[in-house]
């Protein structure tokens, strides 16, 4: 074992190999360096670098959560078209369609054809018509709005009242008023010599031809039967005839009443407004005046 010597002891030959390593790194000559190149080295390793295998990575990520994000919103359902419905209007209507696709019927008739899911609208002089997949027919006279629903239901309205009218069913609006029972026709207490003849109509039409109040019996009895028979145009004009020829006679104030009750049943209102205010002035003592009043009120509100 080398014999351990003290610290102090190899200082001198220490100090000699520093010295001679500090010569040799003095002798080394040291490199010029170019600093401009040095700054493009330090530009290049401070700048990010690129990898296109992270770009395309991105861009694969982004279009799945795209995807995705499509696949979990709802898409708007598009309703289905709805087809407009067929109107057919005859050639002697009257009517017109406004901007918001009411149409207006003043006169004649108009059908609705086919079904359809969108709304129609029909507005008449007495009523308006709604419905939606409905098929009806709509006809307009001075009576009224007539309307015959042939598939589906048409919502009417009219003078504050709705009525709901389905297929197969007919509407006449507005409604005729009732009759009052006293007004309805009766047989005259006048003898008649028609009376069980078996032609009884072509008695009646004979004996109408006379004068006196066989004739006017004749007239009167003659509506009624015509009426009876389903004759209501030969009914009028058989009563119109008497009150012609006798304005005064024994029978005008039934002759007027039975004109007053059929031109109501018919629906001719303005006609029956007339025959009324007749039978008030012609009849003003006649205990079914207040009947005829009544009735009048009732018509001229149509």
């Amino acid at each position: 074992m080398d014999e351990l010597r003290p610290w102090t002891e190899a200082t001198d030959e220490a100090e000699a190999r520093a010295a001679k390593l500090v010569a040799t790194a003095a002798a080394i000559v040291p490199a010029p360096v170019d600093l401009t190149a040095w700054d493009a080295v330090v530009a290049r390793s401070a700048a990010p670098r690129r990898d296109g295998r992270l770009v395309f990575a991105f861009a694969g990520s982004l279009a799945a959560g795209v995807a995705l994000v499509m696949a979990l919103t709802p898409r708007p359902v598009t309703p289905p078209a709805v087809e407009p419905p067929v109107l057919v209007a005859a050639a002697s209507a009257r009517w017109t369609q406004g901007a918001d696709g009411v149409v207006s019927l003043a006169a004649g008739r108009l059908s609705v054809e086919r079904a359809s899911g969108a709304t129609v609208r029909v507005a008449t002089p007495h009523a308006t018509l709604e419905a939606t997949r409905a098929r009806f027919l709509a006809e307009v006279t001075a009576g009224g709005t007539t309307l015959v629903v042939e598939e589906g239901e048409v919502v009417l309205r009219g003078q504050g009242q709705e009525r709901t009218v389905k297929a197969g069913q007919t509407l006449v609006w507005p409604e005729a008023p009732s009759i009052p029972a006293p007004l309805e026709a009766r047989p005259t207490a006048v003898a008649s010599v028609c009376e069980g003849v078996g032609a009884r109509l072509d008695c009646l039409r004979l004996e109408a031809k006379g004068d006196g109040l066989s004739a006017q019996a004749a007239l009167y009895e003659l509506g009624v039967a015509e009426r009876e028979s389903g004759h209501v145009a030969d009914a009028l004009a058989a009563w119109t005839t008497s009150l012609s020829r006798f304005p005064d006679g024994v029978l005008h104030p039934e002759v007027r009443l039975a004109l007053l009750v059929e031109l109501t049943r018919q629906r001719r209102f303005a006609e029956a407004v007339a025959v009324a205010r007749g039978f008030e002035a012609a009849c003003a003592a006649d205990p079914r005046v207040g009947d005829v009043r009544a009735l009048r009120r009732s018509l001229e509100g149509r």
